[in-house]
């Protein structure tokens, strides 16, 4: 990428002022390897000016774009070793990554990101800085950029320490300063080939998750995405076609036959009137979302997965079109939400200030909160309560008395009201009872229901980060327009009424109005 020469730390002294202390010490650069790969034509700061001609308008700014990238790729590699850095000099940690999660929590505070995005990056930094040095001097001289350096990273994540160690010396065998992109992916796809296969197989556990993607709050739409193995992939694809063409098939000939009583996978009892069987789109979509899941031996969860849908009471009425709120995070639109709000035979009421949107609270007397309130901590935090963590707690989460339940002795201990509880994952949930998180919250919390719960963690031995309960963001709105509704009302009572008409029937005799007055 050229040379754009820039020291990496401290600032350039000026007149009487010493220079800035840098923030990490010198690090010892590896010596890099004999060229084996070298591009046709280097891509350097003259190809470039050849491609757009010198002393143009557009030489100047591609060459500041240039630069630009080149200091951005310096100030990332910075950013990864100062990650790797903290990580390996934490002391509750020690650079151990299978312990890495109380580092993330620090880092997440830090970096006002998530935890998942913290420990992703702290996995980063140590691959980057101690596995893969010689290309991450590459990234530290800014001869590659960010979002090469990045597509290195995300290809080695599922390899071992030894197979990474492979890829960065192939890597830097290449000369990477003048290749173009295409020719570091392609480079990049053969090292990652030739470090999985022979001595150093590539490890047996393919990658296997399934997330929802793509929430889509305008039409109230998701996508599941489900990765795994080709071979599995295919064959899941596979069983789903083949049921959905014998269902397609059954409802074919059910209507042919004018059959009485239920079609086959009638999901909206609709085949009749429509007449016709459903797409195998359809069908696909209905048998994976409406088929039992085969857990045996382990039995499936007896009691029904609840979702949590607020839907404003003004939208409810159709006085606004103000969205609802799936699990308190996501919006679905409000012809969506009088939809699923008409199809349910109970509703509960849910009570907010209209100022805060602070769900007011309830209180039981024992242990183990009561429904109403499990329905209120839900509310309160749709996610992990632990700063950063954004696991969702509508399901695999833990109720957690921020001050411990003295069970033998309740007066004594915490008791079990909203402003000493909260919603941990059960990751977290360990962490608080193994003693690495210490949440707090004063004495005076829950004294005004309208004002949001503030907690305060200790995360380690020294650093402290403070988190706020989730609050309804419709409810300031919703008040607004029950005030609008509510003075067009008082206007409208207080306007003189219209006298009333007389409408007369066509073909009616003409009404008596008596003597005329002349």
């Amino acid at each position: 990428m050229g040379d754009f020469d820039q020291p990496e730390h401290g600032t350039t002294p000026s007149a009487g002022r010493p220079a800035a202390t840098p923030l990490l010490p010198p690090v010892e650069v590896p010596e890099l390897p004999p060229w084996r790969t070298r591009a046709r034509t280097p891509l350097d700061e003259k190809r470039i000016l050849e491609e757009v001609g010198p002393g143009t308008l557009e030489s100047g700014r591609v060459m500041a774009l240039h630069r630009t990238a080149q200091t951005r790729a310096r100030l990332y590699a910075h950013h990864l070793r100062l990650l790797a850095t903290f990580f390996s000099e934490d002391p509750e940690v020690q650079g151990r990554p299978d312990d890495a999660d109380l580092s993330a929590l620090k880092i997440a505070a830090g970096l006002r990101c998530t935890y998942g995005q913290a420990w992703s990056q702290v996995r980063d930094a140590r691959t980057a800085v101690e596995i893969m040095p010689l290309t991450f001097e590459y990234l530290r001289r800014g001869e590659i950029t960010e979002a090469m350096h990045q597509t290195l990273l995300r290809r080695v994540r599922r390899l071992t320490d030894g197979q990474a160690a492979l890829v960065d010396a192939h890597m830097a065998g290449v000369e990477l300063p003048s290749v173009s992109v295409d020719t570091f992916t392609r480079q990049l796809r053969l090292a990652v080939e030739l470090a999985t296969a022979g001595a150093l197989p590539a490890p047996p556990s393919q990658s296997r998750d399934v997330e929802i993607v793509d929430v889509d709050t305008t039409n109230g739409t998701a996508s599941l995405l489900v990765t795994g193995p080709v071979l599995e992939i295919k064959g899941l694809a596979h069983r789903l076609d083949v049921a959905a063409r014998d269902v397609q098939r059954a409802q074919r000939a059910a209507l042919a036959e004018g059959a009485e009583g239920p079609l086959p996978f009638d999901i909206d009892e609709d085949l009749a009137r429509r007449g016709r069987p459903l797409s195998l789109r359809t069908l696909r979509y209905a048998i994976l979302t409406h088929s039992v899941l085969d857990t045996d031996p382990v039995q499936e969860t007896a009691s029904p997965y609840k979702l949590l849908v607020t839907v404003p009471v003004m939208t409810l009425l159709g006085r606004d079109d103000a969205p609802a709120m799936l699990e308190g995070t996501t919006p679905i639109p409000a012809e969506l939400a009088r939809e699923l709000a008409g199809g349910e035979s109970v509703w509960t009421r849910i009570l907010t200030d209209e100022v805060r949107g602070t769900h007011l609270p309830v209180m039981p007397e024992t242990y183990r909160p009561s429904a109403a309130m499990r329905l209120l901590l839900r509310l309160r935090h749709p996610v992990c309560a632990a700063p950063g963590c954004d696991r969702p707690t509508a399901t695999a989460a833990e109720d957690d008395h921020i001050l411990e339940y003295d069970h033998e002795h309740p007066a004594r201990g915490g008791p079990t009201s909203l402003a000493n509880l909260h919603r941990l994952c059960w990751q977290h949930h360990q962490m608080k009872t193994a003693g690495q998180l210490d949440p707090t919250r004063d004495p005076g919390e829950g004294e005004d229901p309208s004002a949001p719960m503030t907690t305060r963690w200790r995360l380690g031995d020294d650093l402290r980060t403070t988190t706020q309960e989730a609050t309804d963001l419709l409810t300031p709105r919703s008040a607004r327009a029950l005030e609008h509704a509510w003075a067009e009302h008082q206007r409208s009572a207080s306007e003189p009424a219209a006298p009333a008409r007389r409408v007369i029937p066509p073909g009616s005799p003409p009404p008596d109005l008596g003597d005329p007055p002349f």
